[in-house]
């Protein structure tokens, strides 16, 4: 097992993780998508994105499209390389505000975060639909993974943080 560092919050620290991982010349058969924030205070990546929308989708959708070509190459007929992107059942009650995607004019930490998952969600559909049209040997598809006992729950109120702490290990993943 090797570990390469790769910051999904920062551009450049993406760029640099794929052009390492190609020089490696290995195939690529599962891509996971799962890093993230939640509920964060208002603040920006390096690049000067809204955090949410910056490392939980643009992260992934920079790094899925650098890969992609990695990924058709190692995909075959027998068996298909595999994107899989974790997002949350938040994206029901998102909404992409096309205009304001930074959340510069109205921040909210839970439509931010709702709207982030919801972009991968649609992002996920849609990639899926051309991969499929063009006959890839990827499939994509995003998940929901339920509630889960980590540390994204850092930045929500201290009544849930108690109740969490109280019945986390009965109730969480």
């Amino acid at each position: 097992v090797e570990f390469l560092y790769c910051d999904l919050a920062s551009m450049k620290s993406i760029r640099q993780f794929v052009q390492r991982f190609r020089a490696k010349n290995c195939p690529l058969h599962v891509l996971v998508n799962n890093a993230g924030v939640m509920l964060v205070p208002e603040r920006k990546t390096e690049d000067g994105f809204e955090e949410h929308f910056g490392l939980n989708y643009l992260g992934h959708f920079l790094l899925t499209n650098l890969l992609l070509d990695t990924l058709k190459q190692s995909g075959t007929h027998s068996h298909n390389a595999r994107i899989i992107t974790v997002s949350s059942a938040t994206h029901y009650v998102g909404k992409l505000h096309l205009n304001d995607l930074q959340s510069r004019c109205s921040y909210s930490p839970h439509g931010a975060y709702a709207q982030s998952k919801l972009a991968l969600v649609l992002f996920t559909y849609r990639l899926q639909h051309i991969l499929t049209a063009n006959g890839s040997h990827v499939t994509a598809n995003v998940v929901d993974p339920g509630v889960v006992n980590t540390d994204l729950y850092k930045h929500v109120f201290w009544v849930v943080k108690v109740a969490k702490w109280m019945a986390g290990w009965l109730f969480f993943k």
